[in-house]
């Protein structure tokens, strides 16, 4: 798989975008109630869907014209400067760009899933955490899931509704993201301000692990 963007809009795009988060679990039991959630939630702002429906036993197809307006998304807003431990944590991370996505992966060598580069950095840095993303989302001090929390360091979860966490991810500050995902191909950045809509909708907690 190439490296590539999430798409911002359409409903086509956002529902590829949704197989594409890219973690353990993050591709496995999505159910046809959330796909379609997820297709509604991103359409773009001024939207129109047509649908036609024949009743049994008739020719005739009933045509219903709906009109979506989703309000303007917000940017999100500049971060702190990154602490020394933070900023060497984002360095360590920095070096395995690149690296391909792998399911189960745990190391360089076999490539990294989401959560298999979280535990693989934070160890290079003495710090231990579990292997899976849902393991991860309970260790450290939980931070509120917005933006203006952040610092950059922390740990990202994200989940589709009425799903388990699915994608872990470093935030690194002013809506950059550093994580292994399939949408990457690997492991890289993906700018929240610039793209990466799935991740802006399914961020669901946050965690600070560490000084």
């Amino acid at each position: 798989m190439h490296p590539r963007t999430l798409p911002r809009v359409g409903a086509i795009a956002v529902l590829s975008s949704t197989f594409a988060a890219g973690c353990s679990q993050a591709t496995l039991g999505v159910s046809p109630a959330t796909i379609l959630t997820t297709v509604i939630a991103n359409l773009p702002r001024s939207s129109t869907t047509t649908v036609g429906r024949r009743s049994p036993g008739s020719t005739t197809t009933t045509t219903t014209t709906t009109t979506t307006r989703m309000p303007a998304r917000a940017r999100i807003p500049p971060s702190p400067p990154a602490t020394t431990a933070a900023s060497r944590l984002l360095r360590t991370g920095e070096e395995y760009i690149g690296v391909p996505y792998v399911w189960g992966g745990n190391t360089p060598s076999e490539g990294f899933d989401c959560s298999g580069f979280t535990k693989y950095i934070f160890a290079k840095q003495g710090i231990t955490l579990p292997r899976t993303s849902r393991e991860q989302a309970r260790v450290g001090r939980e931070i509120p899931a917005d933006f203006h929390d952040l610092v950059p360091g922390d740990l990202m979860f994200f989940a589709e509704p009425g799903e388990a966490i699915s994608h872990v991810a470093i935030y690194a500050g002013n809506g950059r993201i550093l994580h292994s995902s399939s949408s990457n191909g690997g492991v890289g950045y993906t700018d929240l301000n610039a793209g990466g809509d799935w991740f802006v909708a399914y961020f669901v907690e946050a965690r600070r692990v560490g000084p």
